[in-house]
């Protein structure tokens, strides 16, 4: 399996790992959170993390198992994963529906799985990211705790250059 997740933490440079590793000529998957967000707002629609986690979760599933069923059996790079929806939504307490369940024992990735971690140092809010450090942490727990619950390992990323982050994971991907 040649299907890699990058996870962790928002604002702990997962984006800018994948815009390098695209640079370097790697077939890569973006994380899709952020546009619909972005067209959210644009819209002043209502399907955002804190006006409806549920209806933006589903909408996040959606289009993350979309990226996955459709995505080619060669070397490729996940900004996030669907495992990432379950987290988020077990953070604020959701029902997790069942398909998503299903789907993410079905719809595998490469069982070694990237992490970034919180690092205070290059955490900045945004339009789009409106988490404290403090929920960051939080959700940090809950995507390693969900990644280990349905049986994937963790490689936690180094705290470097973006370079350097990048010939971390490509060397653990041998």
């Amino acid at each position: 399996m040649k299907k890699f997740v990058i996870t962790g933490a928002p604002g702990t440079g997962k984006t800018s790992i994948i815009n390098h590793l695209k640079i370097k000529g790697y077939n890569c998957i973006d994380e899709i959170s952020r546009k619909i967000i972005s067209e959210q707002l644009a819209i002043n629609g209502e399907v955002l993390p804190w006006k409806n986690l549920s209806a933006f979760s589903k909408r996040v599933f959606t289009l993350r198992e979309s990226q996955l069923l459709n995505s080619k059996n060669t070397l490729i790079f996940f900004d996030r994963g669907i495992v990432d929806v379950y987290a988020y939504m077990k953070v604020d307490s959701l029902k997790i529906p069942k398909h998503l369940e299903e789907s993410i024992k079905k719809n595998r990735y490469n069982t070694k799985v990237f992490y970034t971690p919180i690092w205070e140092k290059i955490y900045v809010n945004d339009k789009q990211r409106k988490e404290s450090i403090e929920q960051a942490k939080i959700i940090e727990n809950v995507l390693l705790s969900s990644y280990r619950f349905y049986n994937y390992q963790l490689i936690k990323v180094p705290k470097d250059s973006v370079e350097e982050r990048a010939n971390f994971i490509l060397a653990h991907i041998k």
